[in-house]
């Protein structure tokens, strides 16, 4: 085996979709088709269960409206005397005076198959009401029967009305006899189907001479009632293709700017941050890709400022590593005979760790900042920080007079706010510190606190070389440095880390104490950096403690 190691490019990272138990489950786009028409299906569906119940009950009342009418039509021609057909009724029911056998109710009403004679003489009588139920059932498309005021019949469009029985305890018939309409739906006795009955009486003054009364099966009305739940469904159908084919389309307007983000964070994955989603909408996708695109704009800044960091934080830990490498090795190759070049270097030395000191503290700082992201709840208790800003100033102090500055401090003893006092000690710390970095020798650094309305107020002054106006917004940005204006002496006499951390470790911890902080300078003209905190209890205009300057404080250097 070749014992050269081989290179290879790694693979391109490719989504791995999880399993699906439905194929249309395995792309958003389907999913909202699916889920589009499923619901129009349903309320389509719900929609043809109604219409169809409300067409189902409108034609069976329409058909039974429409039988009716032509029930009484039919009634109106058979009672007109200029037809003559009362004649008929009345030979008949002399007929039938003449040949039925009297007898109780339930006999007259029985049928009794009449004979050849009695048929022979029923047919003449009845002939011309035949005719005229036949020609009204060709003309309405029903069955036609007619029958004398007892229920016997007299003609049928379909039967021989001798095999029809008496009809007088049909319900359509009785209500028809007290001058009422009503319908009646049952099964026929010759053809087994279901069929609709309506009855009317034919009448001449108060004179009921007879009745008719049609029948039509429910199967044509139901035929007609299906044709029509065909053509709805059918409708349905269409417009079900329809919305299918629109939710498709909307499907793939929809998951087009996600399939775009994905491209882009995949892209992204693989180290191209210069990935651009459109943002073509006003609505959640608009707003998503806007995130988006800010989301790797502020991916984009915050890996150009930890490379600037690396290559700062790199060129801070090598410059003291080479110094201390180089008086090491001076040390040890006989250097350390020379009493005074043996104190020399170790003092370099100690004053470099002490510079990697500070830059580690500063990066553990951050680290621990990371950690509590979170904005802490500030104490219940207020506390006077007086005397702890004041411990601050004096330590200042002395690395002031060691820069060859001039520093001043006007701190009130009594200072009550609601904070953590040793982050409020990080921030002033951090703020002079800042400020001695950046003053060149002769220059002059002043701290003024003054407690005002309802706020205390930290200024912390240098008249230094001032802040661009245009690096003002950066300036509290993580591994910020003014590098034109940064002065290397003083780092090397022990103040300042140079790691670009200072100011937006303080902004942090300003905010997470319920303060605000801007900057104020003018290019050439010095820098001050005002901190605000509310107050915890607002003395009044005779009791509020003035700024004086403490004499303990006031220096030159």
């Amino acid at each position: 085996m070749n014992a050269q190691t081989r290179h290879t490019e790694p693979t391109p990272y490719q989504p791995r979709r999880l399993a699906a138990r439905w194929p249309w489950q395995r792309s958003l786009g389907s999913r909202i088709a699916f889920t589009y028409g499923a619901v129009f299906l349903v309320v389509l569906a719900l929609l043809l269960v109604r219409i169809g119940q409300v067409v189902y009950r409108a034609q069976i009342e329409e058909a039974e409206h429409n039988l009716e009418l032509d029930a009484f039509l039919a009634a109106n021609a058979l009672e007109d005397p200029l037809n003559g057909y009362a004649a008929e009724f009345e030979a008949y029911a002399a007929w039938e005076l003449e040949h039925q056998e009297a007898g109780s109710e339930e006999e007259i009403l029985e049928y009794k198959p009449l004979s050849a004679n009695a048929l022979a003489a029923t047919n003449q009588v009845a002939e011309r009401l035949q005719q005229i139920a036949a020609i009204y059932a060709m003309d309405i498309g029903a069955r036609v029967t007619i029958m004398d005021p007892r229920g016997h019949v007299v003609a049928d469009s379909v039967y021989p009305f001798y095999q029809v029985p008496n009809q007088l305890h049909q319900v359509e018939v009785q209500t028809a006899l007290q001058g009422e309409e009503q319908h009646d739906i049952r099964t026929d006795p010759f053809t087994g189907q279901t069929t609709l009955y309506v009855a009317a009486p034919i009448q001449q003054g108060s004179q009921i001479l007879g009745i008719v009364q049609l029948s039509r099966p429910m199967q044509a009305i139901h035929a007609n009632i299906r044709r029509l739940l065909f053509q709805l469904a059918g409708t349905g159908l269409v417009a079900l293709l329809l919305v299918t084919m629109l939710g498709i389309w909307i499907g793939r307007h929809l998951t087009h700017p996600v399939q775009e983000l994905e491209q882009a964070a995949l892209a992204i994955a693989q180290g191209d941050f210069e990935q651009q989603v459109p943002a073509q909408t006003a609505d959640e996708l608009g707003a998503l890709a806007q995130a988006f695109n800010h989301m790797v704009a502020q991916v984009r800044r915050m890996m150009e400022q930890q490379r600037i960091f690396v290559a700062n934080a790199s060129h801070e830990l090598r410059t003291p590593l080479t110094n201390i490498k180089l008086r090491t090795e001076t040390l040890l190759h006989g250097g350390q005979e020379d009493p005074l070049l043996r104190e020399r270097y170790l003092t370099e030395i100690d004053a470099e760790a002490d510079r990697l000191g500070r830059l580690a503290n500063v990066l553990l700082d951050l680290s621990q900042l990371d950690e509590t992201a979170s904005a802490s709840q500030l104490p219940p208790e207020p506390v006077n920080m007086g005397p702890n800003l004041i411990a601050v100033a004096r330590a200042m102090r002395l690395r002031t007079n060691r820069a060859g500055l001039k520093f001043q401090a006007l701190i009130p003893e009594e200072i009550p706010l609601r904070v953590w006092p040793d982050q409020v000690e990080a921030i002033l710390a951090n703020l002079l510190d800042n400020a001695a970095k950046y003053t060149p020798p002769g220059g002059e650094v002043t701290l003024k606190i003054q407690l005002l309305e309802d706020r205390c107020q930290i200024r912390v002054e240098d008249t230094g070389p001032g802040i661009p106006e245009e690096e003002r917004p950066l300036i509290f940005e993580r591994f910020y440095r003014l590098n034109k204006a940064r002065s290397r002496y003083q780092a090397q006499e022990g103040i300042g880390s140079g790691a670009g951390l200072g100011l937006s470790i303080v902004k942090t911890l300003t905010e997470r104490n319920g303060g605000r902080i801007w900057v104020e300078s003018r290019p050439g003209g010095g820098s001050a950096f005002v901190v605000e905190f509310p107050l915890a209890e607002a003395p009044s205009a005779s009791e509020a403690p003035r700024p004086a300057p403490s004499p303990e404080l006031a220096s030159q250097g």
